[in-house]
């Protein structure tokens, strides 16, 4: 994937997923600096996590602060290029010329940053050597730099791997909170929608009991599968707790993630695992719920898709249920009071439904 193909949202989330912004230095990471400024002979060196408003040095030499504005960022250029960005000298470099890290502290002069991209090809940031005076690169330096580069990519994934649950590959429950901590202080910051799922596999007891822990496994491993590919690249699903898993929905009101539930338990009704003569199939009921202005933490929301959850298992299984902000009526899918005129600001139901289906597949 190019990164003309990953929009900056898409990057920003799969950067979460790595769970690294704003935390404590590590030494694998300050042994791969110290190693840059001592085998290229410079002063600074960092390893540098492009975030939405400001670079994060996860580890860094010879610089005074852990962060600065994304605007003056080098490793921020250096990151969507195919190749290292080569700077013999910032002062000649229109880009960077009044570049405030040019003209100040830590006066840039010579740049030289080798791109850190995801194994998808996402950009996250850049490994970059740093010097005060102008100066060439020998192919050699260059090439220990990429080895370096390498070196911190499989540091990074290492922690990716962290997060991630082995079976699925969805998302270990600390691990997403953190990212829906961060979801839903964005979207209050920004008075912008948000809305939770939970989701939980019906009768899964019963199945494994049935089938084996090994089809229960790999109806799991396809419930995930399943639901990732009705979500945008940007969405994450988290594993909650056995056959229990959550999904955030940023930018999404009630209308919308209702109806990217129902595609979900449409998806997942359809999941058929062989054992032997027989065929295991799977259903899953979805609750739904949206942020409210007094949410506090994520699992402010996460209780009232609980509670939808709960009331979609009630009613039958799998099914679709919604609960509006902290009102207790639990509404179901295809409710007339959701899909009412005004709550699709007047759009024919048949064109508001393409509309979404056109959002969420891309």
């Amino acid at each position: 994937m190019s990164s003309e193909e990953i929009s900056e949202e898409q990057r920003l989330r799969k950067l979460q997923q790595y769970n690294l912004l704003d935390t404590e230095r590590e030494e694998a990471f300050d042994r791969i600096t110290r190693l840059v400024t001592a085998l290229l002979n410079v002063p600074i060196a960092a390893v540098t996590l492009v975030d939405r408003d400001r670079q994060w040095f996860k580890s860094q030499e010879g610089l005074k602060v852990d962060e600065t504005p994304r605007d003056q960022s080098f490793c921020a250029h250096a990151m969507i290029g195919t190749q290292p960005m080569v700077i013999n000298d910032a002062r000649l470099d229109p880009r960077f010329s009044d570049n405030p890290l040019v003209t100040g502290d830590p006066d840039i002069r010579f740049y030289v940053g080798v791109p850190l991209r995801s194994a998808d090809g996402t950009p996250l940031g850049a490994l970059c050597a740093i010097d005060t005076k102008p100066r060439q690169i020998e192919v050699r330096e260059l090439a220990v730099l990429n080895d370096l580069a390498n070196l911190t990519m499989e540091q990074l994934e290492l922690r990716l791997m962290a997060t991630l649950d082995g079976l699925t590959g969805a998302m270990r429950r600390v691990a997403f909170l953190g990212l829906a901590f961060r979801d839903l202080a964005l979207a209050q910051r920004q008075r912008t929608a948000l809305s939770c799922l939970m989701l939980d596999a019906d009768h899964f007891k019963k199945t494994n009991d049935e089938f084996g822990h090994a089809v229960g496994d790999e109806i799991l491993v396809r419930i995930v599968a399943a639901c990732k590919g009705e979500l945008r690249r940007s969405d994450i699903v988290g594993r909650m707790g056995g056959e229990e898993f959550c999904i955030f929905l940023p930018g999404t009101e009630m209308v919308d993630a209702v109806e990217v539930a129902e595609r979900l338990r449409k998806a997942i009704a359809e999941i058929q695992v062989g054992a032997g003569a027989k065929t295991a199939v799977i259903t899953a009921s979805i609750g739904v719920a949206e942020r409210a202005e007094d949410d506090v933490t994520p699992q402010d929301m996460i209780n009232r898709a609980d509670k939808a959850l709960y009331a979609a298992k009630k009613a039958g299984r799998n099914q679709v249920r919604y609960l509006r902000q902290r009102g207790p009526k639990v509404g179901a899918y295809d409710d007339r009071e959701l899909f009412s005129p005004d709550l699709v600001k007047g759009v024919p139901r048949a064109l508001a439904s393409k509309a979404r289906a056109a959002k969420f597949a891309s």
